[in-house]
């Protein structure tokens, strides 16, 4: 650990707090001013105000008295609201996206965790995306064909993607990815915050896995406002493609009275919303727009809209590489918790906080707690040994 401040690291614990300088101020009792110089390394706070920090932004003091030793770069972000988003609301995701691509990196030294598998050649060069080849083709790569998709989260963790779910409340960040290298190695991460339910968690994972496929060389800051939404456009067709394919749901549509009653028998089948499934049947030429309108009024009329039903009936998935991958280091003996949380802010200098290392990895925060060594062991008496005595 350093003797000297790092500012860098004042303000990323600064905005994934969500805080701005002048309410940072307020609470040290400081000038704004006087944070910036803090954030710019014009100068070092008193040992009074570093400690005020810690409590007030929930980071040890040790984060901010180290320099990052390990090369991390970022392609940029695919945020699937980001044109409603606010800066604000999307830092924060963004660092806990860093933190858990640098314990994946940590993990890869010990776990064999699937390859990340190069599809560039997947996409022509050309404007015209054959959506429906390209994710047969993968489906068919993944041993799916053309069957629902029981829980999106593991088939992209079966790819070698690393998902990732945080608990922030953001309605305006549904999902988001992003292409990464951390020490020269690429990673591709997919991270939901609250999906809201099972069946939209369903469609916004594959919406960024069709990110992934069709937009991994594109920069999305450098994108105009007309881009992205073509990028968003195209996503979405990607999803509708991948969870409903063609020829079998085309089929199931075509065997029933398009109602919102036998549209729920599909979506128990194919776990996707009703609306996703609406949607797609009008792409596909099987729902007309009057009969796509209608359908949207009676939900509407209903209140089957914001949640529909099932929703609130199924849970959410989880991610599990990260977790079974900490699991297994301490079932194995190869290291207990408390020294894997150790060693990942020794090796990277990423002193965070226990609750947030543990929220990266989806496991419970007192896995890295120390164990007592002695193990003290109590057993009851036995009490009709002492009514003998008696």
């Amino acid at each position: 650990m350093n003797s000297s401040f790092n500012g860098k690291r004042l303000k990323e614990a600064r905005l994934y707090n969500k805080m701005s300088i002048t309410e940072l101020a307020e609470q040290l009792n400081i000038s704004k001013q006087m944070i910036s110089k803090y954030e710019n390394g014009m100068a070092d706070p008193t040992a009074e105000k570093s400690l005020k920090l810690n409590g007030i932004l929930g980071f040890p003091r040790e984060f901010f008295y180290c320099e990052e030793n390990f090369d991390f770069e970022s392609k940029g972000t695919f945020f699937r609201s980001r044109l409603t988003a606010t800066k604000k609301s999307k830092t924060p995701a963004e660092y806990l996206l860093k933190y858990s691509i640098i314990v994946r990196d940590f993990l890869d030294q010990y776990i064999e965790f699937p390859e990340l598998i190069n599809y560039e050649n997947v996409v022509p060069i050309s404007n015209n995306i054959d959506y429906e080849k390209i994710t047969m083709q993968l489906r068919n790569d993944m041993g799916i064909d053309d069957d629902p998709i029981e829980d999106m989260l593991e088939v992209v963790e079966l790819m070698g993607i690393i998902a990732v779910k945080f608990g922030y409340d953001e309605d305006k960040v549904d999902a988001f990815s992003a292409t990464t290298v951390l020490n020269g190695k690429s990673y591709f991460s997919i991270v939901t915050g609250n999906p809201r339910s099972f069946f939209r968690q369903q469609f916004s994972i594959a919406h960024e896995l069709g990110h992934w496929i069709l937009h991994n060389d594109y920069v999305p800051g450098e994108l105009s406002k007309e881009e992205y939404k073509e990028m968003e456009k195209e996503a979405n067709s990607f999803a509708a493609a991948f969870l409903l394919p063609k020829e079998k749901f085309s089929k199931d549509l075509r065997n029933i009275v398009i109602n919102i009653d036998n549209l729920l028998t599909l979506k128990k089948k194919w776990n996707v919303s009703l609306a996703a499934m609406i949607e797609r049947g009008h792409q596909l030429g099987i729902i007309s727009i009057q009969e796509k309108t209608k359908l949207y009024r009676y939900m509407s009329y209903h209140n089957l809209r914001n949640p529909e039903p099932l929703d609130k009936d199924t849970p959410c998935s989880e991610p599990l590489a990260l977790s079974q991958a900490i699991e297994l280091l301490i079932d194995e003996k190869v290291m207990e918790g408390s020294e894997i949380k150790r060693r990942i802010m020794e090796d990277y200098n990423l002193y965070i906080p226990q609750s947030m290392l543990a929220e990266v990895c989806n496991v419970s925060e007192s896995i890295f707690n120390h164990k007592n060594k002695l193990e003290l062991n109590l057993r009851m008496k036995s009490f009709s040994k002492m009514n003998d005595q008696k």
